[in-house]
């Protein structure tokens, strides 16, 4: 049982990208601790899912960022893509 009741997942968590097209071997964002929790109970996140995913899909597929940033992660222009991955 969480913080609240509930049996979910908490607030952060980690992405693994395997693939031909990534470049491997090394570990992207910032381990926040836990001395610092978001409510005293959760992960604070340290990196935006929806930048990994925009560097990915405008890297390894050519997609332009603002249908990205409109149509595929409504209302997400503040968070820029993760540059990086594909190599």
């Amino acid at each position: 049982v969480n913080g609240t009741g509930g049996t979910d997942h908490g607030t952060a968590s980690c992405i693994l990208l395997a693939g031909g097209a990534i470049r491997g071997g090394r570990v992207h964002g910032q381990w926040p601790g836990l001395a610092r929790l978001r409510d005293d109970r959760d992960l604070i996140a340290a990196q935006d899912t929806r930048a990994v995913l925009k560097g990915v899909l405008r890297d390894h597929l050519g997609l332009d960022l603002d249908p990205l940033a409109e149509q595929v992660f409504p209302d997400s222009r503040q968070v820029g893509p993760l540059a990086g991955l594909i190599g």
